[in-house]
């Protein structure tokens, strides 16, 4: 019996049939060329999507020019002679029995010159407050040739032979900026009133209309609420919608934000599931074309009961079908237990900013046609040393491939410094990944080990032909005067015995990991002093986390010192430089030191010397983060 009758309950959007209501939103991949041809690899990404069993998928959000370009390696559609590429990125979605759609969208003042190679442009001489760079105010003229771009892109999706088209109205982009009050400040017909502002989104929607046919389905991406002062909020959004309506779409996809609040674009796990959905559910109440929801929808659970309650007609899934692209499959088959849960790290996003997609959780995302699972011609003898991520993803990669792995684990539960990870406040979502990789080790054939530390005198008795070492690493104490006399814990002991810090606890380092430690110890109504050499805290996280993270310790009156390096430790305090100069901080009943980690391999070097294959994987090598360690994992087990 399907346990998600309203999610997989057919469905139709003019002329656009899928089998269930998911939707994959567009979310950015960067795997284009730098002339916004798409690749191979892209269309890898999105045909394991498509086999996976999503309703529709929507293409990422595809530039019409090059002026409107926003990253480096932007999808364009701009001219006739991308058509085949997109042509062959449908026809594989169709042959996979899936269905597409494709966004197109114009970047606006949320770019900048040394992208597009050419001014940037918007409705008014505002700079967007994250770019900061100042825009040419677009003419009468010029608006008027953007508007004819966007039906000839409009007409290239439809010659590829995608399924319908997805104008992007949302996320501060530049239709979006016509809209708001917070980016257009024009005093012609085209800025002012709402009705003012509407006219060249309409304009677009009208134009690419008449274009395609009234046929071929229109969907517009729409945020409701901008979360800025000044911004659009819900009323306007419902007049918007309701114009959008008369003037030709065919359905209405809800999101939220733009660059200026884009701590939230992209919900982490410091906000609700489901953040947007009552957005979508105000827009649904004033039109009767379908409306798509989105929102840090991560669990077939949570999108089932949105539709249950009528609150949406269909829901977007996105970080959550980068981690896992058969999350539909899946759920419809009842394996709920078997699907990769998204733990909402942002890390997809990072990595993005960074250079392209990647997932936390999901190595193969974006690396679909080289990161292969074959079965060994050869099976050997693995044993895997240590039980954190890095180590049982590479127990599971080894065994499923044929190998005969033994997984080796100190502690009582396998889960490694990643269970201490999911302890500060909203982050239990990372306790999730640690128990789908138990289930999948427990349906393998893996000898675990748990409360069974390796020693090489075990080799005396046995050998196996790999080891992997994946013992990660170890809290790092920095070399400072007076440490060793100074009553000072590491982040591990803080986390996992809290009760022996006392009341008022100074933690020195305020990167990511400082900062949760605060978090978590003031959360339990502890006073906690917090002391950063650089000019902001957690520096090193995603800026979502940041953001959150920066808020909650104001809110609970956490000290916070940043610009201010620790000097020397005394029995009954620290000496730190600040700006003014030299000051001792004292009075706390105990030092939290979060100033990093080490490798922990001393074995390294005698196992290589008796084992014919010793790998390092994970924080055993360097100190990082899990998406690392996952695939370093999944790389070294693929090479065995």
């Amino acid at each position: 019996m399907n346990s998600f009758p309203e999610l997989f309950r057919p469905f139709q959007i003019s002329t656009l049939r899928i089998p269930n209501r998911l939707v994959m939103p567009p979310m950015a991949t960067n795997f284009a060329a730098a002339d916004g041809t798409i690749s191979e690899r892209q269309i890898a990404y999105y045909l394991r999507r498509a086999q996976g069993g999503v309703g529709y998928i929507t293409f990422e959000h595809t530039g019409i020019l090059p002026q409107g370009k926003a990253s480096p390696n932007m999808a364009l559609i701009d001219k006739d002679e991308k058509i085949p590429f997109f042509q062959k990125l449908t026809s594989a979605i169709h042959r996979a029995g899936a269905k597409i759609v494709i966004q197109i969208n114009h970047a606006g003042r949320q770019t900048s010159a040394s992208i597009t190679g050419l001014p940037i442009v918007a409705p008014s001489p505002l700079p967007c407050p994250v770019r900061q760079e100042m825009p040419h105010p677009l003419s009468k003229e010029e608006i008027q040739k953007i508007v004819v771009a966007f039906a000839q892109a409009a007409k290239r999706v439809q010659a590829a032979g995608a399924d319908g088209v997805e104008i992007h109205m949302a996320h501060g982009y530049l239709l979006a900026q016509f809209l708001s009050p917070f980016s257009n400040q024009r005093n012609d017909e085209y800025g002012g009133s709402l009705e003012n502002r509407m006219s060249v989104p309409l304009q677009v929607l009208r134009a690419v209309r008449q274009t395609v046919g009234p046929q071929f389905p229109i969907i517009c991406r729409l945020s409701a609420d901008e979360y800025v002062d000044g911004g659009l909020k819900i009323n306007e959004s419902k007049e918007i919608a309701q114009n959008l309506e008369k003037n030709g779409a065919d359905a209405l996809h809800i999101s939220a934000c733009l660059a200026a609040s884009a701590y939230l674009n992209h919900p982490p796990y410091y906000a609700p599931e489901g953040i947007f959905v009552p957005l979508a559910q105000e827009i649904k109440s004033v039109v009767s074309i379908p409306v798509i929801t989105v929102g840090r929808i991560r669990t077939p659970h949570l999108a089932n009961q949105i539709l249950k309650e009528g609150k949406a007609d269909l829901v977007s899934m996105g970080r959550a079908l980068i981690a896992d692209p058969d999350l539909p499959q899946k759920a419809c088959h009842g394996k709920t237990e078997e699907i990769t849960p998204c733990i909402s790290c942002n890390r997809c996003i990072l990595a993005i900013r960074r250079g392209a997609l990647q997932c936390a959780v999901n190595p193969e995302a974006g690396r679909e046609n080289s990161l292969l699972l074959s079965q060994t011609n050869s099976p050997k003898r693995v044993w895997v040393i240590g039980g954190g991520p890095a180590g049982m993803k590479a127990a599971e990669i080894a065994a499923r491939r044929g190998h005969r792995v033994t997984l080796y684990e100190a502690q009582k539960e396998l889960g490694g410094q990643f269970l201490l990870a999911a302890l500060p406040p909203h982050k239990a979502v990372l306790r999730e990944f640690i128990t789908y990789l138990q289930g999948q080790l427990a349906k393998l054939p893996i000898n675990i080990l748990v409360e069974h530390a390796f020693s090489p005198s075990l080799l005396e008795k046995d050998k196996p032909d790999v080891i992997i070492l994946a013992t990660g690493s170890k809290p790092l104490l920095p070399d400072l005067p007076g440490i060793k006399e100074a009553k000072t814990f590491s982040v591990w002991e803080a986390l996992s015995q809290p009760q022996l810090l006392g009341s008022r606890i100074l933690i020195v380092g305020g990167g990511g990991i400082g900062a949760e430690v605060a978090d978590y110890l003031s959360e339990r109504g502890q006073k906690v002093t917090l002391i950063e050499m650089r000019e902001g805290l957690a520096l090193d996280l995603v800026f979502h986390l940041q953001h959150f993270l920066n808020l909650r310790l104001k809110s609970k009156g956490v000290q916070i010192l940043t610009s201010t390096k620790a000097v020397r430790f005394a029995p009954d305090g620290l000496w730190v430089e600040d700006q003014q100069g030299l000051k001792k901080l004292s009075g706390y009943d105990a030092i939290v030191i979060a100033m990093g980690a080490t490798p922990q391999n001393e074995l390294a070097p005698i196992l290589k010397d008796k084992i014919p294959e010793v790998y390092i994987i994970g924080d055993a090598v360097k100190p990082r983060e899990v998406m690392e360690a996952i695939l370093e994992a999944t790389e070294t087990a693929l090479k065995i």
